[in-house]
């Protein structure tokens, strides 16, 4: 085999033309680099299967796992890629014929076509990409959960459309933005035992007559078990558009936040701060203190939403088409390499934030936060429905804000002539009821439902992400562990096969 041949095969006269070479090769060589880890392991495997299945002799099975080795040493980026011999197969099997012989080389495509390499690739690559994301997640989680606990009673406005709604906690705020945390790294999980599912050994599509041995494949890569039917095997994609559709979403919970703190960390609300080693500078207006890591959050869950709608674009199509590859290659590495670099960046940014529990109770005391406690005394009290109560005190609570009075100016005798002028009814309340209602803090205590913001109920909740991280860190030990350990088997069955010699 000569590097000719591996630009002009059989049923083909001519090389790839120039165009194809830019458009089509240069393309997938530059998704290589990502991929290169999971295609070594990819080959690794099916060569050491091959030997241990008495398909090749000891000299030439050597030759080849030694080849092999001798490509995993060498770093994605400095590896000799070269574009104009095809796709990342070809320049690691025209590199494989350099170092361990063409004979030796040409044996890594008994039973496998290249796709094979680049599917196995794929997976091991996603795998490694979510166990990051997911660490990065999880640390996320627990910066937000550390705020909530050092914040877990202290008074804060719950805010809807921007406005002030009704009385809360800081802590129980933050805890809103930690459990969809730790539902994207659930999620994440849920995508791991997708992909811990073997691919490898499928033949073309319709199995082989070689003695390939799907089990001892999977073993050997670290994977659960097996995708069954062997062209579902070689073509399924929804599980990679579940992956990007749970990357899209963690990033807009991701984005969600940032947009918040953007506003609460304006002059206007100044109820958090960033640390200044996630802000930047205005090069002009030397006063400003800009934001920055936030809009690369919100950036970056735009870019997500975008390869979401993409990826199901492209997957209108028949089902066994190159098309889809041509896109998941790259799109599903990036994008997770994105995701956990920005995550971390989330952990980081909520792990430095001061919060000023000053500006938030006073938001919390300025905002008219108590009109529905308030509504609701009415109501007990006065004998009238709540829809007619919401009534009565919105009316009384807009000639407040027509006079410029602040919230606790709010009495019995106010709302009972709301009430008269808006439902023609006499509604008499006792003074000493609305001054209870009127207090925010009093307010949260009364908050005791399961997830409340009353504090047992915020401490419940902290408690209970604490045990949910556990379980999430747990798991991400025990993964990493797993991949570690089979790549080490792996490479010890690779150098055992390599020091075999001829009889």
């Amino acid at each position: 085999m000569t590097e000719t041949n591996l630009a002009r095969e059989g049923r083909l006269a001519s090389a790839p033309s120039p165009e194809v070479v830019a458009a089509g090769h240069a393309a997938e060589i530059a998704q290589a680099v990502r991929l290169a880890p999971g295609m070594s392991l990819s080959d690794l495997a099916h060569a050491v299967m091959l030997a241990e299945a008495g398909v090749i002799d000891d000299a030439t099975s050597a030759a080849l796992a030694g080849g092999l080795l001798e490509l995993d040493a060498i770093s994605p980026q400095d590896f000799p890629w070269r574009p104009e011999l095809g796709d990342a197969f070809h320049s690691r099997e025209a590199e494989l014929a350099r170092r361990a012989g063409p004979r030796a080389a040409g044996w890594l495509s008994a039973g496998r076509p290249r796709r094979e390499a680049f599917r196995v690739a794929l997976r091991l690559v996603a795998r490694a990409g979510l166990l990051a994301l997911h660490r990065h997640t999880c640390d996320l989680a627990e910066a937000l959960v550390s705020q909530a606990w050092r914040h877990a009673t202290d008074l804060a406005a719950d805010y809807t459309y921007l406005q002030p709604a009704q009385p809360s906690t800081l802590g129980h705020l933050i805890l809103a933005h930690a459990y969809p945390a730790l539902r994207d790294a659930e999620r994440l999980r849920r995508a791991d035992r997708w992909l811990a599912a073997s691919v490898a050994g499928v033949g073309g599509s319709a199995g082989s007559r070689w003695p390939i041995d799907r089990r001892r494949l999977a073993e050997l890569l670290g994977c659960d078990g097996l995708v069954t039917h062997t062209r579902d095997a070689m073509w399924q994609v929804d599980g990679y558009v579940e992956i990007v559709a749970a990357v899209a979403a963690g990033l807009a919970h991701r984005s969600q936040w940032a947009q918040d703190l953007e506003i609460l960390a304006s002059r206007e609300f100044a109820q958090v701060e960033l640390a200044d080693e996630h802000s930047r500078v205005s090069d002009l207006m030397p006063q400003k203190k800009n934001p920055y890591a936030l809009a690369l959050i919100r950036a970056a869950a735009g870019t997500a939403a975008g390869d979401l709608a993409g990826l199901l674009t492209a997957l209108h199509t028949g089902s066994a088409r190159t098309d889809h590859f041509h896109v998941l290659n790259g799109l599903v590495p990036r994008l997770l390499e994105e995701a956990a670099s920005v995550t971390r960046l989330a952990a980081a940014v909520a792990a430095g934030l001061t919060y000023d529990p000053a500006a938030a109770a006073r938001a919390a005391r300025e905002g008219h936060v108590c009109a529905a406690d308030v509504a609701d005394v009415v109501a007990r009290e006065g004998g009238i429905d709540y829809r007619s109560a919401h009534k009565a005190v919105g009316r009384a609570i807009r000639g407040l804000v027509a006079e410029g009075r602040a919230p606790e100016e709010l009495t019995a005798a106010r709302v009972a002539a709301a009430a008269q002028e808006v439902l023609g009814a006499q509604v008499a309340v006792p003074e000493e009821a609305v001054r209870g209602a009127l207090d925010p803090a009093v307010c949260v205590l009364t908050r005791g439902q399961v997830g409340g913001c009353a504090p047992a109920r915020v401490e419940e909740m902290l408690e209970e992400c604490g045990a949910l991280l556990e379980e999430a860190r747990s798991w991400e030990r025990e993964r990493a562990e797993r991949a570690a350990a089979a790549r080490s088997r792996l490479l010890e069955a690779a150098e055992r096969i390599a020091r075999r010699r001829s009889p």
